[in-house]
This record gives C-alpha cells, structure tokens and sequence, in this order.
C-alpha cells in the first residue's frame, strides 16, 4: 500500500526532474522571469547565498498602483522545505476583493529583512503619489519599525483582533485562581474576565474621544481590583490606542480594514494550494501562480460586472443616476445601506452622523445622502473617492 511520504517522494522526484540541473533559486527565478514576474533578492553580505527573495505577478504590480490606498501585511509559516517565513501583503480592489501585491521569502524576521521587503514593494509603485495611506499589521515590533522606516507618511494600524486576543489571553491567566465571594456568593473567573473584556470593547470601539475618555474611566473601574493585568492593560492600550482604537482609526481611509483578516485568509488560500509544507521554492511558486491566476480572473469578473450590470434599485433613482456604470456594486451597496439609515431622520448634523462612511471609506455619509435627497440631487463622481 502507498503511503502519504511515498507520494511525496514521488512529487518531489517529478519537480527535481523538471528542473533539471538547476538548483531550487535558479529554478524558481528562471520561471519568475518566465511569466514576466517583477522579482528582486539579496545575497548574504561576502556571499553567494541569497537570504530574501521577492516577487510579484505582472497584474499584481498593475493593480497596486490602481488601488494602492490600503496594505495589509503578515508572516505565515510551513510553506516550503527550507523553514523560509513567507510574508505576504495584500491590498484592497474597489469592488472590496483582496489582491495579492507581492510576496516574499525571508531568512529571518528581523527589521532589516522586513525593510528590504517593504522597499523592494515601494520600487512597483510608478509614482511616490502613489504610496499607500493605511498599512495594517499585527503588533511585531520588528515589522511595525519598518513599516515606519519605508512608509513614513502611511498612517500605521495595529490588528485590534490581536490586541484584544492578547489582552484576553492576559486576563484569563491572571484570573485563573479562586477570587473569593461577593455579597455572599462565589466570584466565578469567568464572569470577571467576561466583565472586563466587555469594558476593553466599549472602549476600543468608542467613536468619539470623549466617549474614550469615559469608557477608559470604566475599564479601569472594572480592573481596580488586580492591579498587575491593569498595568499590562493600560501599557498595551498606551502602545496601541490611536491604531485601534475608533476615536483614531474613524478618522483614517482604512475601507474597513481594521484587522489582518485579509491577509490572514490569503495565507488559509496559499497553503490550500501548497497542500504540504516540504515543497521546494519552485513547487511553492507554482502553486501560488495557479492561486493568483484565480484571483485574477474572480477579480477582474468583478470589474465586469460592475461596468456592465446596474441593480433594479439603483436605475432611474435622481441619487445614483451618475454612478451606474462609473462605480463598484459594492459602492452603490454601501451608499444603499448609508441612505436606508439616513432616510429615518434626514439629519444634515454632521456630529450626530460621525461622517464614518466619508473619512474611513470616502463615500457620501448619511448627512450628505440627506441633503442629496432634500435637495433632489445626484451624488456626483467626484464626491466618491477615487479608490
């Protein structure tokens, strides 16, 4: 009976043979230059050893200069047979799909490789206009320093998934023990995590700096009783509270962007394809080709569909009769939703509205869809943000 190690021999026996007597780099480069990849790497310093390796796909290149406002960037792991971290940025189309910008191999994840990376990323854009606005990343320092090194004018945003994760992770481990009673009954752990983490939300999701102030207030309330998560809370919240926190991050071109997610699922898709972690540089390669050509294509569909197909809702309605044909579905969807919520006040107030849906994705906000509406006017092209 043939085992799973057989059939990997097998493959890799089949790889090894169609590339000859080249090695592993060569191999993968000749085939990057093949396809008309952008690639560049760098060898260790008096060596011929490369140590990081970067790429990207011809319509990766053309669509980070079409929609370069926003980057989210991370590491993954178990991708090949030489332990190299993948790092991975991702961008946003203006139909709200992910895209591949470039990839990366790396030998360690200190800050001089990421700033290599970052600055091999830099020389696709065709234009310094062009750098991005956003850059999300989770809390590795070594990343974050070089996203400040290269991307010193790109407001930088912290996964508030993470920050939470930790923070919680924090709590549990310093509420696992019994905490004694309260008005004669038992303190469970749980609940006191529970009511904890329940304050850390209302404070990370405050949408105003006054509303902040208040809800930071009431966390610390909740965790005057264990002063040491308090002073690891109240650090963590000091390093990160304007790239997480709403008050701050409101007020930034994220296209709702607040975590990783995006890039955490391109690695999920990466490594579906990859099927096992022992595949050499040109198996890797290979296989993100066949995942991107998809991505490509479901892209690009999206794009058809949005020049070609209107939604019965939208056709003659004064509001987006400048928009068909101009702008994404998923763009006319959002002013629908903007609109459904504005249409029960009619509030021109920009303080009440918060003007979210104009700073944080650069679309008419329910203040301005209600003037639209009590002035019988279009929204006009101009007033969409030109992502």
């Amino acid at each position: 009976m043939t085992n799973i190690k057989q059939v990997y021999n097998e493959r890799q026996q089949i790889w090894k043979t169609n590339r000859g007597d080249k090695t592993a780099l060569q191999y993968l480069i000749l085939k990057l230059g093949d396809h008309n990849y952008t690639y560049f790497s760098r060898k260790q310093s008096e060596s011929t050893t490369i140590e990081d390796i970067f790429w990207a796909h011809l319509t990766s290149v053309k669509l980070f200069n079409n929609f370069p406002t926003i980057l989210v960037m991370d590491s993954t792991y178990k991708t090949n047979m030489y332990k190299m971290s993948m790092f991975e940025v991702v961008g946003v189309t203006s139909t709200d799909l992910t895209y591949s910008a470039g990839f990366g191999l790396v030998t360690h994840e200190k800050e001089e490789n990421f700033v290599w990376v970052l600055k091999m990323l830099c020389k696709l854009l065709t234009s310094k206009m062009n750098m991005p606005k956003v850059i999300v990343t989770d809390r590795d320092m070594s990343l974050m320093k070089a996203v400040g090194n290269v991307f010193s004018e790109s407001y930088a945003m912290n996964c508030y998934f993470h920050a939470q994760a930790n923070v919680k992770q924090r709590c549990i481990l310093d509420h696992k023990y019994p905490l004694g009673k309260k008005d004669g009954k038992e303190v469970k752990p749980r609940d006191v995590v529970n009511k904890i983490m329940r304050a850390w939300k209302a404070m990370v999701e405050s949408p105003t700096q006054e509303l902040y102030t208040n809800a930071l207030v009431e966390f610390q309330d909740a965790c005057s009783d264990f002063p040491l998560f308090l002073k690891y809370a109240m650090t963590t919240l000091n390093e990160v509270e304007e790239k997480i926190v709403r008050a701050w991050t409101n007020h930034v071109l994220h296209l709702g962007c607040r975590t990783t997610n995006r890039v955490k699922s391109a690695h999920v898709v990466v490594k579906k394809y990859l099927d096992n972690s022992v595949g050499d540089l040109g198996t890797c390669w290979k296989k993100i080709h066949d995942m991107l050509v998809l991505q490509f294509t479901a892209i690009h569909t999206t794009f058809g569909q949005s020049v070609t197909v209107l939604e019965h809702r939208f056709k003659d309605v004064t509001l987006y009769s400048g928009l068909g044909g101009h702008v994404s579905r998923w763009v006319l969807d959002n002013i629908a939703l903007e609109e459904s919520c504005c249409r029960e006040t009619l509030c021109m107030d920009k303080e009440i509205c918060g003007c979210v849906q104009r700073t944080s994705y650069g679309l008419p906000c329910a203040c301005e869809i209600a003037t639209k509406i009590l002035k019988d006017k279009p929204i006009l092209l101009d007033e969409i943000h030109h992502h």
